[in-house]
């Protein structure tokens, strides 16, 4: 990896966690994102970590392909967390969906309730447990809202 690449590039080693992170970038591009997948691909590939964290201090958007590259890696084996993601980060579908709180802005990317499941009983799985988050009379008046004719 070339220098200047390096120098936006936090990076944590100890053997057998590798904490990746990019300095104060707010908002993560793809260029950024390529860089995030040519370092970890590095780590696993190269170095064979098999645990392997990203920094999300300062984020306060990612893009979804982030989600898809830490996922095909924990389908491979890898042991994912994220550390210390914004709360805006935190209440993206992917996030929510997959990562668990581990300790202290610390979360570790597990799909284990579903797992096992075909991708529909995923999906149901995953819809009944954020709509059980809405409460009753909300709902109640978007399905109110819904069932108006058109003009009314």
């Amino acid at each position: 990896m070339n220098q200047k690449k390096r120098q936006r590039l936090n990076l944590i080693a100890d053997g057998q966690l590798a904490i990746v992170g990019l300095d104060n970038i707010e908002i993560w591009d793809g260029a950024d994102l390529a860089l995030l997948r040519e370092i970890l691909t590095d780590l696993i590939e190269r170095e064979e970590y098999r645990s392997i964290a990203v920094n999300l201090e300062s984020v306060k958007y990612i893009p979804s392909g982030f989600f898809g590259m830490l996922y095909e890696w924990y389908e491979n084996g890898i042991n994912i967390q994220l550390h210390s993601p914004q709360p805006n980060v935190e209440q993206m579908l992917w996030f929510r969906m997959f990562f668990r709180p581990q300790h202290a802005g610390t979360f570790f990317l597990n799909d284990e309730a579903v797992r096992d499941h075909t991708p529909g009983q995923q999906v149901e799985y995953h819809k009944q447990k954020f709509t059980a988050d809405i409460d009753t009379e909300t709902l109640m008046e978007v399905v109110q809202l819904d069932a108006q004719p058109a003009g009314s």
